[in-house]
């Protein structure tokens, strides 16, 4: 063979081995990178309902105070010599709080009790002289004008009597008041004054709450307020515990400070409970506004104030796949929502696990017990 022939022929056969080489390594590549038609993953899935109003619980704070809680002082000025009532201390009616010194009442006493005496004596005397004149005008002795002169002075002196006998009873009331008492059973919640004071009558001396009785005072607006009936129960919550109280009254007035209605709710006997605590009422209200509840894990943030939700759709090909649609949030009650948005009624919607899935994926909805299937 000719070598030059044979130099020329070794390119050309070694370019078409190449070739060769390439053109397998082209279709095998080609074959596995072919994308597969994704299996559906299988996603928890519940259906949202709508409806043309929703449920809510209201709370509306307020505080716990005493039956009665009053200050109470003398009715007479004086100086303070005791004090028997200490804060905390429980009083029943008619014990002694507090008392004012009595030496002068004492002595006007005294000196009203000598007038009454003597005024009564001289009252009887001039009776019994009436009396014997009486007899002396019969047998013609006496004149009826010394009778009368007897007479008229013997009542003179019982009208003297009287007075004196009220002077009496006003210098005891006097002495009796300077001694502060217990109105009703009560606890003693502060002292006002220190012992040595001098107090003017109506002098606040302490403060006083009632040992039994406790009310709740909430304030609540009026188109809440409407809707309470009085007589009826309705749940408070003290101290983080849950107790039922009966609605006593409301007032017929705007508070124009926190602009609410008052509600007195009497709390049960034997709750313990401070006076001056915070409680919270709690009231069930319907709002009118369409929507429906989602769980909380079927939102996720979106912009502008909004959450996306994936709904779960037949597509032409007869498979489901997620679709993303648009709700806002009107009320969040525990785990649920109650939103409004762009999605239909009676639709699948999948409950959790959204970053896991985007909008067009094949899916296979999982419906818990509770969730049924759209449609039934």
């Amino acid at each position: 063979m000719n070598p030059n022939l044979k130099k020329s022929v070794w390119p050309v056969l070694l370019a078409v081995a190449l070739t060769a080489t390439g053109t397998a390594l082209i279709r095998a590549n080609k074959v596995e990178t072919t994308s597969v038609e994704r299996t559906p993953m299988p996603v928890a899935a519940t259906v949202y309902r709508e409806q043309s109003t929703y449920t809510r619980q209201a709370s509306y704070l307020g505080i716990v105070r005493a039956g009665s809680d009053s200050v109470v002082g003398f009715e007479v000025a004086g100086v303070l010599i005791a004090m028997q009532a200490a804060e905390g201390m429980r009083v029943a009616p008619g014990d002694t709080l507090a008392q004012l010194g009595t030496d002068r009442r004492q002595a006007r006493l005294d000196a009203a009790s000598a007038t009454f005496n003597r005024v009564a004596a001289e009252r009887a005397q001039a009776e019994a002289r009436a009396e014997r004149i009486a007899r002396l005008v019969e047998d013609g002795s006496a004149s009826a004008q010394d009778y009368d002169d007897a007479r008229y002075a013997a009542q003179a002196l019982l009208a003297a009597e009287r007075t004196a006998a009220a002077q009496r009873q006003s210098a005891q009331l006097e002495l009796d008041k300077s001694t502060l008492r217990a109105p009703y059973e009560a606890v003693v919640a502060e002292r006002l004054v220190q012992t040595g004071a001098v107090v003017a009558p109506g002098t606040p001396v302490l403060r006083l709450v009632t040992a039994a009785g406790r009310e709740a005072h909430i304030g609540v607006p009026a188109k809440v307020a409407r809707n309470l009936v009085v007589g009826n129960t309705y749940p408070l919550l003290l101290q983080g515990q849950e107790v039922i109280a009966p609605l006593r009254s409301i007032r017929d007035d705007l508070d124009p400070a926190t602009l609410t209605v008052g509600a007195v709710l009497d709390i049960p006997e034997g709750t313990s409970v401070a006076v001056g605590e915070s409680v919270v009422l709690k009231v069930s209200e319907t709002v009118a506004s369409s929507g429906g509840w989602l769980p909380v894990t079927a939102l996720l943030e979106a912009s502008r104030g909004l959450w996306d939700v994936l709904t779960i759709s037949v597509d032409e090909e007869g498979k489901q796949r997620a679709h993303r649609e648009s709700v806002e949030i009107l009320y969040t009650r525990g785990n649920e929502v109650f939103v409004r948005g762009t999605l239909p009624s009676d639709v699948a919607v999948v409950a959790s696990g959204l970053q896991r899935i985007s909008p067009g994926d094949l899916v296979e909805p999982i419906f818990s017990a509770a969730a049924t299937r759209p449609g039934t």
